[in-house]
């Protein structure tokens, strides 16, 4: 049955502002309107889309979510072209501009981007359709229900008349909002399903794209910063005399995080920054280090020890009982585009380039650091800060060039308006790639303590996690009848974030770990063991039950081969992967084969549901064999691709992606891919060795201790 939408006029509105601008129709994404922080907004009618059709036969989705590599802007024009009975061709796509008066509280994160608009955009589309036929019928005097809308044009059957919807665009702006919409079933999509080339392919590859580093202005000048080493530092003492002699360097800037160099290009300011001298106060956290964190974590363990009564009792009458205690590091973001902000303060202006992931974050925080306290207050007691009339910030969303979580934070804005407002100039401040790894908001460490309860046929009846240093644990999707956790955040002085799966790249470790650790101990199967514990989750127990097909599991491999299984629900979407590799001593692990099945609903572009599963996993793979953050007095050690290595194209495995075939509603794959792919390397590493590896990352020297 097709979904019928009853709109009105709080959530559609047309207008036509100016004689010939044609249909421009503002749609509400009502129920997913992001919340604003305490104090913002002034409520009413908040339209999050736009679709514009204009006489000169342009139409153009304006979207709202950034566009960071994962395709949003293809995917949600896809959906309106899918309902307006669009060529693809014809759709223009702009990024929409800041405003949380219109856009409701703007970021993109968690995967939510097809999701939140999956229905809506599809809903504008149709509105859109059905006025411009109405449009047509009425020009020609017909009933409605003789015209039809296809590839861009509106048709009326009998008479074989055409007219485009450029031509309609300013007439069916008059008519009415219709009171409903059908939309499409999957049956009927034409676009929706369908690998349609990346609308920003082709600027990709000619450079024309504009990333944050990309931004001119004329008189601009270019800043980098230097941060205290330690965590929580601060300037002391600055002797600039050897900066400020660089040729190029115009001004060295003390702000709240630092001492910016500013210059006329990047280089005369990186040159500057390494030549200043500076004493720096390291604060409290001077002597934290790796082992001292893990020291913390267990002392926090012990402490926290205790376990729900109901969990304690299934463990005091389990056949047996299995404990294990997993560990991960701090992981580093290390997008190829370091942090980056354009900042130009003028004419009661604060105008803001910038690749964020959180615009709506990016303008609190330029209106924050752009007006004197006593102005930001007054500001923010009025309402304004997060609303339409707070227009002397202006924030421009730029292509980012890699985001992975770290862009929804906001410090690098900060800086660049501090740096721009000392000096009263246009300023691009580019952080340097060491900057950039060692004042990260990192992946939190963690450590995992694990206890399950087995009955005679060795199947679980208790389970329970301690997390600590972790922000949640992982509730098993496995049926166990008595299961839960607890977590202890502890603040060791090194910032943390949001990084790409956020915490089901713990769990999905934690969990897919121990549950093979279970089967192991009592002789079963992984998959067969697993499969046993689903019977509840069909979707999940699907895309197992493929991903074991796809490889053949406990089929003979070629010597010296084995493999390993992990899966996870998360973002809305089921994810299964199979890791084959072999491991030597010598030369290390080397994976032959890696196969991702993904049941994320209804795709709307199979090749960008690939491409994301490929580029979660290789981020995944490279925190579980080649990098981690690690502390010593007080700050990271790592610094550079050369010591934070991520997977090269030579070093990246064979990986099939295969799409479960799925009605549902979309689910997300920009973070889906990474959390299964940890699990199974090590799973399949204690079928190769016998050695369970509970600590990331994997280092082979101890498989072979």
């Amino acid at each position: 049955m097709s979904i019928v939408y009853n709109p009105d006029r709080r959530d559609f509105l047309t207008t036509t502002a100016a004689a010939g601008v044609g249909l421009v129709l503002a749609f509400s994404v009502t129920s997913c309107i992001r919340s604003a922080p305490p104090g913002g907004g002034s409520g009413g009618f908040r339209p999050n889309g736009w679709l514009k059709i204009t006489p000169d036969n342009r139409i153009t989705v304006l979207v709202d979510e950034a566009e960071m590599g994962q395709g949003v802007h293809t995917s949600l024009p896809t959906l309106v072209a899918e309902e307006l009975e669009a060529d693809f061709a014809m759709i223009n796509v702009e990024q929409a501009p800041v405003d949380n008066a219109v856009y409701g509280w703007q970021y993109t994160g968690g995967s939510t981007s097809v999701r939140e608009g999956w229905e809506r955009f599809r809903q504008a589309g149709a509105v859109a359709r059905e006025m411009l036929v109405a449009a047509a019928a009425q020009n020609w005097e017909v009933p409605v229900a003789e015209c039809r809308a296809q590839q861009g044009v509106v048709i009326h059957t009998a008479s074989k008349r055409r007219a485009t919807y450029g031509e309609l665009a300013t007439a069916a702006a008059g008519m009415p909002v219709p009171q409903s919409v059908t939309l499409k079933e999957p049956g009927d999509f034409r676009l929706i399903g369908k690998s349609l080339p990346r609308v920003d392919a082709l600027d990709a590859l000619n450079g024309s794209a504009v990333y944050g580093t990309d931004v001119k202005l004329p008189n601009l000048l270019t800043a980098t910063i230097v941060h205290c080493p330690v965590f929580g530092g601060k300037v002391q003492k600055i002797d600039s005399k050897k900066a400020l002699a660089v040729p190029g360097v115009r001004e060295v800037v003390e702000i709240d995080a630092g001492v910016a160099v500013v210059a006329d290009h990047f280089w005369a300011a990186k040159k500057g920054a390494d030549a200043l001298d500076i004493q720096w106060d390291f604060g409290p956290h001077a002597d934290v280090s790796s082992q001292s964190i893990q020291q913390l974590f267990a002392a926090q363990a012990d402490e926290h020890a205790g376990i729900d009564e109901g969990i304690s009792s299934a463990l005091a009458g389990a056949a047996q009982r299995v404990e294990a205690e997993y560990h991960l590091p701090y992981q580093a973001h290390a997008p190829l585009e370091p942090m980056c902000c354009t900042v130009h303060i003028h004419d009661g202006l604060c105008e803001v380039w910038v690749p964020s992931q959180s615009p709506s974050g990016a303008q609190i925080t330029a209106g924050r650091f752009s007006l004197s306290r006593v102005e930001y207050l007054l500001q923010r007691a009025k309402g304004k800060v997060l609303g339409r009339s707070f227009e002397s910030i202006r924030v421009y969303n730029t292509l980012l060039g890699g985001g992975f979580g770290r862009r929804l934070e906001s410090d690098y804005v900060a800086e660049a308006v501090q740096i721009a407002k000392a000096v009263a100039a246009p300023v691009k401040l580019i952080w340097s790639l060491e900057q950039d790894i060692q004042h990260d908001y990192y992946r939190p460490a963690s450590l995992h303590r694990m206890t399950a309860g087995l009955d005679e046929q060795g199947m679980p009846v208790a389970w329970h996690q301690l997390a600590v240093g972790a922000s949640d644990y992982g509730s098993p999707y496995y049926k166990i009848p008595a299961s839960g956790g607890s977590t202890v955040e502890v603040d060791t002085g090194v910032p943390t974030g949001p990084w790409r799966s956020v915490s089901h790249s713990w769990n999905a470790f934690v969990v897919e770990g121990f549950i093979d650790e279970l089967a192991a101990r009592v002789g079963r199967d992984p998959v067969a063991y697993r499969l046993e514990l689903l019977k509840q989750q069909p979707r999940l127990k699907a895309v197992i039950e493929m991903a074991a097909d796809k490889v053949g599991w406990g089929e003979p491999l070629p010597q010296g081969h084995y493999q390993g299984i992990a899966a996870h629900p998360g973002f809305g979407s089921y994810v299964a992967q199979v890791v084959e590799l072999s491991v030597d001593k010598s030369e290390g692990i080397r994976i032959h084969r890696i196969v991702c099945v993904i049941d994320c609903g209804q795709v709307i572009n199979p090749d960008m549901v690939v491409q994301q599963m490929e580029g979660g996993i290789i981020f995944g793979l490279t925190a579980t064999v080649t990098s981690a953050v690690t502390i010593r007095n007080g700050r990271a050690e790592q610094s550079n691709y050369y010591d934070f290595p991520i997977l090269r194209i030579g070093e990246t495995p064979p990986i099939e992606v295969y799409i479960m075939p799925s009605k549902e509603s979309p689910g997300g794959v920009g973070e889906p891919g990474v959390p299964p792919i940890a699990p199974a390397v090590i799973n399949a590493l204690y079928a190769a060795t016998k050695v369970r590896v509970r600590k990331l990352p994997v280092r082979v020297e101890e498989l072979f201790s």
